[in-house]
């Protein structure tokens, strides 16, 4: 006989899965910034630099530094605390912040159509 918890993961990409869609709690996480990264390709950078305030992300370190530094999340000595940064980007995403969707399949032919869903050449009846 078999005792196993009621979600069996399989793969990283799904516990990533999980956790963004707030199955897991941000706690639980054992790698906080294997998230942040997968978060990273996901969002536009641009949405990043808006929220938190910066000129240029170029790297997951810097993200982490600058945000550990914004909000205080320091380690004995000064150094960046990028775990506890890391949880605060979750937690942020998870809350809403984070403008982020996915954009609907092309389809072929409805180019012409605006948002009532009328084509440019029909009218509404």
């Amino acid at each position: 006989m078999l005792d196993s918890p009621g979600v069996v993961l399989s793969t990283q990409e799904q516990s990533d899965s999980l956790i963004l869609r707030q199955a897991i709690k941000v706690e639980q996480v054992d790698d906080p910034l294997r998230i942040v990264e997968a978060l990273m390709a996901r969002i536009d950078h641009e949405e990043l630099q808006r929220l938190y305030n910066i000129e240029k992300i170029t790297t997951l370190a810097a993200l982490l530094g600058h945000i550990s530094h914004k909000k205080g999340f320091l380690k004995s000595g000064g150094a960046a605390n990028f775990d506890q940064a890391a949880r605060s980007i979750i937690r942020d995403y998870l809350d809403g912040k984070m403008h982020y969707f996915t954009p609907a399949p092309h389809v072929e032919g409805m180019e012409d159509l605006d948002a009532s869903g009328v084509g440019q050449d029909e009218e509404m009846i």
